[in-house]
């Protein structure tokens, strides 16, 4: 059973993500907050307990895009720890936080215990699944389609973070999620708001329809 939302919490045991959960120094985080930036060392993981987190990558040509959110349960700064190599994105925080912050050495000898090592993999693996479907949804589906299943994960990760059915997120940066035009999500959200499926306020998006978004993902 798991004792967490999500995330890598979902693949471990309760004992073992209560003990995950005590690793490091609890740190308490304001929204717009960036805990590291592309290309810095990766000395630290952060575990998150509560609030939401974007994970954005940039190319020298000075153009960037959002790959993932990341919520309560969940794991950032990890895969840095564990290869050694440089962050490979920017991590900013969307809401306010409750995390973990975990010493690179004290993140690895946790991992390295040997249930956690297969469940870690299991997570990392589920990772990589979750990217080649994004980048297949951007390449093939429409931009409504796109959108409905991209509330979904939203809708998803802000249950976890403690925000049940709203979350903030600037409309730029749900067109990079999705690979779409600001001006194309804007317009979707227009429609999906007219039919009663989303309110929105500024940047805060509220779900009221859960279902039609599924019938709409398809």
């Amino acid at each position: 059973m798991s004792a967490g939302t999500g995330g890598l919490a979902s693949y471990l045991s309760t004992p073992e993500w209560v003990a995950m959960c005590s690793l490091g120094t609890r740190c308490r985080m304001e929204a717009d907050y960036q805990l590291f930036h592309q290309g810095d060392e990766g000395d630290h993981a952060y575990v998150i307990l509560r609030g939401a987190v974007k994970v954005v990558r940039g190319e020298p040509v000075g153009k960037s895009a959002i790959l993932t959110i990341r919520g309560a349960g969940d794991v950032v700064g990890d895969l840095a720890v564990m290869d050694g190599g440089p962050r490979s994105g920017t991590v900013s925080t969307l809401t306010p936080m409750v995390v973990r912050v975990v010493p690179g050495a004290s993140f690895k000898r946790f991992i390295e215990r040997p249930s956690v090592t297969a469940a870690y993999a299991r997570y990392t693996v589920n990772r990589l699944r979750q990217s080649d479907v994004q980048r297949t949804e951007i390449a093939v589906l429409p931009v409504r389609q796109r959108l409905a299943r991209a509330l979904l994960r939203l809708y998803v990760t802000a249950d976890a973070a403690g925000s049940q059915r709203a979350f903030d997120l600037p409309q730029q940066d749900l067109a990079e999620l999705i690979g779409a035009s600001r001006n194309a999500v804007v317009l979707a959200l227009g429609v999906l708001r007219a039919e009663g499926v989303i309110d929105t306020h500024r940047m805060r998006v509220s779900i009221l329809d859960v279902d039609a978004l599924h019938r709409m993902a398809g």
